[in-house]
């Protein structure tokens, strides 16, 4: 088509018509671009009273400038004067999101992108947009690149938007999104529209999480083109009732059914263009990202950095100055160049202190091993805790004052002259120790002496819900030293797992368990002011809780040691007869296996009772010494010694519930013994009756 050279008239409402490139007003439709009118803005600003000066000269006709325009229409005024070819060749070079923005600018402007026979521009730009589906036919064409390439919701005019419902030619935010598609349910309740006719009804589909493993697929439907739809069908309508079986519903239903099978084939068109667009430009961006940041390295390494970037390769890539996809040009680099070194410097240091802390840590761990390996036999043996040896001098010295450098490494050797200090230091640690568990004693009991540590009465508890720990494992338990979940990564307690004796404070006397133990050794006829633990260990009885015996289960028996612990609200204590004595040791032997496997097998508590060398271990290795070197494929419980530490649990067996004895009546028949039958409680006799 031949076009005349027309210029573009400068009257502000409206263009110059031209035979070439008349205005077609039926083109320009407010829907197409959901904006506001810009503001008039003078295209001219008035001059201002020039001062009277000598020196002041009037410029030429050619020397003339025009005034600036305040706003974005000052740097457009001057396309008024281009002729309309130009313009045309002009915006056929543009993106359709190029022109969707030049249609906001100016009137005149507006005038001429809108003007239904220039809708050859739009279709140019169209067509140079690689994959995008053709123009549907219920859309024109600045309506398709609103929709597809405007950022603007479609409602409210928010930006940016990114949220397309294709099949609804619909672009909305968050808020608006909701407000316009909802479920049928509700959309049924408002608009009173016929479920027959939801294949109508511009749909999406959305899958969220119903549950915690499990998804669900909800159907959303358009509310305003519903309205739509039921105003459409008021003339297939009889008093609200619609008329199914009448031909021209039939054929307006299937026109429309037709008409939406081809938008949805659209809009499934358009959501693959717009999910590779994405990708696309996900790829472009990346490429953009790299190259800055390769840019911005080589950049550093002329600084004098190349050997530091490497250790900070993921830090640098997402700091907020090198992740941006813009080109690094000289004035970008200069502002950017300071607050990158300074995040180097920053980045060295934090490196340069981690290493060291590493290097501290792994010398901590090598010195607790060898004083491991130090500690002697027999299993209760008391040593500090590790903590404890490992803070105190030489081994401080060795650790944290040796060059911490790479080149130097140390050995297990390093740590022998350190050794040599282990037994002084022990020795004083357990008088110290002694004498603190002694005044926490004291606040209990004032008279408290050295010599009642080792009571069979005396207890204690290592946080508020504690077990009952006697003396002298209290010194080696790991409820003194448990550490704090949340201490330092770098200390020294972190290092080894564990905290020096008692660091928190939390060991108490186990009034509670003074309590049972004191009524317990009474019940064995012994005196609990000077009976030791010892003592009790070699006796090992046997007792029942009187107030526990039940029905059905039986009496509740269990070791001496484990009364401290038992739960009931009123125990009473007696010991066993020589007959239940030999009941209950029978039950235990059985129930051996599962005492251990219901414990901490896995801690290094155990020992061979065959070898006096054998170092502590765990029950599964203990299993492999027995039989590779004792040739015995099933333990027993003579065949084990523990260690001090190891959880009374397994040291001991657990309580069990010991049933009368079944008797054989004259009759034939059973029933309980003798003894059941005089005392009323099980046969409950002991000893000391």
């Amino acid at each position: 088509m031949s076009r005349r050279a027309t210029r573009v008239q400068g009257a502000p409402s409206a263009l110059a018509s031209t035979s070439a490139q008349p205005i077609d007003e039926d083109m320009v439709d407010d829907e197409d671009f959901l904006d506001a009118e810009p503001e008039e803005e003078p295209e001219f600003v008035p001059k201002k009273k020039a001062r009277k000066s000598a020196k002041s000269t009037v410029p030429t006709d050619g020397e003339q400038k025009l005034k600036k325009v305040r706003g974005r229409r000052g740097s457009l005024s001057s396309l008024k004067e281009f002729p309309l070819d130009v313009l045309f060749e002009v915006f056929g070079l543009l993106s359709p999101k190029d022109l969707i923005n030049l249609a906001r600018t100016t009137k005149e402007i507006r005038g001429i992108l809108m003007n239904r026979s220039n809708a050859f521009i739009w279709k140019d730009s169209r067509s140079r947009v690689e994959g995008l589906p053709e123009l549907p036919p219920d859309l024109k064409e600045p309506g398709y690149a609103s929709l597809a390439f405007d950022g603007h919701c479609h409602k409210c005019l928010t930006t940016p938007v990114q949220t397309v419902i294709w099949i609804a030619r619909m672009r909305l935010c968050k808020k608006c999104l909701p407000e316009e598609f909802v479920a049928w349910s509700t959309l049924a309740a408002e608009v009173e529209l016929e479920e027959e006719l939801a294949t109508l009804v511009p749909s999406f589909e959305e899958r969220h999480r119903a549950r915690r493993y499990s998804w669900r697929t909800s159907v959303y439907y358009s509310l305003s083109l519903a309205r739509k739809l039921k105003e459409e069908t008021a003339s297939y309508r009889s008093e609200g009732t619609l008329q199914k079986k009448t031909p021209e519903y039939s054929e307006w239903f299937k026109a429309k059914s037709d008409e939406m099978n081809e938008m949805r084939a659209h809009a499934k068109l358009c959501t693959a263009w717009l999910e590779t667009r994405k990708s696309d430009r996900t790829e472009e961006l990346d490429e953009a990202r790299r190259l800055r940041r390769e840019a911005i390295v080589e950049r550093l390494t002329a600084l004098g950095w190349g050997e530091e970037i490497p250790h900070h390769r993921a830090a640098m890539a997402n700091h907020k100055l090198v992740k941006q996809p813009k080109e690094l040009t000289d004035r970008i680099w200069k502002n950017i160049e300071a607050p990158l070194v300074e995040f180097l410097i920053d980045s060295k240091k934090k490196r340069l202190e981690l290493a060291h802390h590493r290097i501290i840590k792994e010398r901590r761990i090598l010195a607790s091993a060898v004083y491991k390996k130090f500690q002697t036999f027999p299993a209760d043996t008391i040593f500090p805790p590790k903590h404890d040896m490992i803070s105190t001098e030489p081994f401080r010295t060795i650790i944290e004052d040796s060059p911490t450098n790479p080149e130097v490494k140390l050995t297990e050797e390093s740590f022998d002259a350190a050794l040599l200090h282990v037994p002084n230091f022990s020795a004083e640690w357990r008088r110290s120790k002694d004498q603190e568990l002694v005044e926490l004693m004291k606040k209990t009991s004032p008279n408290s002496t050295e010599a009642d540590l080792h009571l069979a009465t005396t207890f204690f508890a290592g946080s508020i819900r504690s077990q009952a720990i006697g003396y002298p494992r209290i010194l080696v338990s790991s409820a003194a030293t448990a550490l704090d979940l949340w201490d330092e990564p770098n200390s020294l307690r972190a290092a080894l797992r564990e905290d020096s004796w008692n660091a928190n404070g939390l060991i108490r006397f186990h009034e509670q368990a003074f309590s049972n133990a004191r009524a317990v050794v009474e019940a064995c006829g012994l005196d609990p002011d000077v009976t030791t633990a010892a003592e009790m260990e070699e006796i090992n009885p046997a007792m029942e809780c009187v107030n526990c015996y039940d029905e059905y289960h039986g009496r509740q028996i269990m070791r001496w040691i484990n009364t401290t612990i038992h739960s009931c609200s009123a125990p009473s204590w007696r010991c066993l007869n020589a007959d239940d004595e030999l009941r209950v040791q029978a039950q235990e032997k059985e129930a051996f296996p599962s005492t251990l496997f219901g414990h901490w097998t896995w801690q290094d508590d155990f020992c061979c009772k065959f070898c006096e060398d054998y170092r502590p271990t765990d029950y599964y290795q203990l299993k492999k010494h027995f039989e590779t070197k004792h040739n015995i494929d099933k333990i027993s419980p003579e065949m084990l010694k523990y260690s001090l530490a190891a959880n009374i649990a397994y040291r001991y067996p657990r309580p069990l519930w010991l049933k009368p004895p079944v008797v054989e009546a004259e009759d034939g028949t059973a029933g309980e013994s003798k003894e059941a039958e005089d005392t009323g409680t099980g046969g409950e006799q002991s000893d000391t009756e």
